[in-house]
Formats: structure tokens, sequence, C-alpha cells
């Protein structure tokens, strides 16, 4: 079995760790253990933004407690701290060269020989835009929502791609949601709608994230 780490930005992303990515790994032999970053050490909080220093420390020693596991991250682009490698230097860079940039450098920095880096463009709701229509669905059960709200937050995007909803503080996936349904649960609406929708349709509409897990499904 290979074991896999995965260092997530927060309780959504650790949830969908280990509702979704875990069981669908394991079909590939690949064991995903997930942990959130550490926010406060004396504390021992973890979970939220971070400044790249407190990032590296926390993924580095995970490094060094496991150092022949393989390690990816799992963390937004969106309300990332502006210290982490490449973050200003890239800012005029389209969506996918930047986010492709600023993991090579961040792989380069950590220097870690089986870190496979991963930035998720732009927020991880941004997945949810994979299917506006079961979107729509499922927050309307008991919300009143405009008809089509979320399809046309996706037309309004090039080639309708849910990974370049951009990421404004208003305009982000997730404030968009949070915009037109305001009872939105990130943690447990998020990870339902994400099983609904299903990894083929998610992989299909988002090449970034679709690239991600090809790699993690081809570890040896």
């Amino acid at each position: 079995m290979i074991r896999l780490n995965i260092t997530s930005e927060g309780f959504s992303e650790e949830r969908f760790v280990t509702d979704i990515l875990r069981p669908h790994l394991l079909s590939f032999n690949i064991y995903a253990e997930t942990r959130k970053v550490l926010t406060n050490r004396k504390l021992r909080k973890r979970g939220g933004v971070v400044s790249y220093a407190k990032f590296k420390n926390d993924i580095t020693q995970w490094f060094k407690e496991c150092p022949g596991v393989y390690h990816t991250t799992l963390i937004d682009l969106y309300g990332l701290s502006n210290d982490f490698p490449a973050y200003a230097s890239t800012q005029t860079l389209s969506p996918y060269e930047r986010v492709a940039a600023m993991e090579n450098a961040l792989k380069a920095d950590l220097n870690f020989r089986k870190f496979i880096p991963y930035i998720q463009l732009h927020e991880y709701e941004s997945l949810l835009y994979s299917d506006t229509d079961l979107l729509e669905e499922w927050l309307g059960l008991y919300n009143k929502l405009p008809k089509d709200c979320f399809n046309k937050i996706k037309n309004s995007v090039t080639d309708q791609n849910p990974e370049l909803i951009n990421e404004g503080p208003a305009t982000a996936p997730s404030k968009r949601i949070l915009t037109i349904c305001d009872s939105y649960d990130k943690i447990n609406d998020g990870i339902l709608i994400i099983k609904e929708i299903g990894l083929q349709k998610i992989r299909k509409e988002c090449k970034h994230f679709d690239g991600w897990l090809t790699t993690l499904e081809q570890l040896k």
C-alpha cells in the first residue's frame, strides 16, 4: 500500500480528503492521510490561512516524521498568504500559468523529493460549479434561489470554466454562493454536493484538479 500525506487548508478540505479522495485512491492501492495546517502551535490548533513560515515549518516537520511517504497539499489560491513563494512575482500571469509557477516555486523551496505541490484554482468551492444545476437544486431545497443563479456565474467566465471563477473578496466561488444562499454550510453542504456531482464530472470541468488527481493515481 502506497502512503500519501495531504496537508489540508481547513475543515472542508480535510473532509474532502477523508470522504471522497481517500476512498477513490484506495482503488489505486494508495492510502491518503490528511491533517490541517498548524495555525497555533501552543494551543495545537489547526486549520485556516497562515503565513508561509508557519506553513513551511508544519509541512517540513511532517516530511521529517514520514521521510519515505509521498506528500501533497490541498490549499486555495484565494486567501493564500502573500509571502508564499512566487506569490507576488506571478500576479500578472494567466491563472493556469500562475498556479503552475507557484507550485513549482513551492516544490523548489521545500526541496523534498516525494512532494507533489497542489494549489486549488481559485478556491475549493470552484469544484461545486462543475454542475451548477445540481448546486442550485441542492441549495434550493430549503432556500428560495433565483433561477439559473449559479449557471449565470459559470457562464460569465471564459469557457464556462469553474476554475476561472476569480479570487476577489466578493467574487470568489464561496462568496458568490453565500451572496445567493447565506445558509450555505461550507463543510457539510459542500461535501454532500461534491459527492452528488462525482469526481468524473469534476475532473471533466476542472483540468488543474484533474491533473493533480491523475498524478496521485499514478504514484508507485
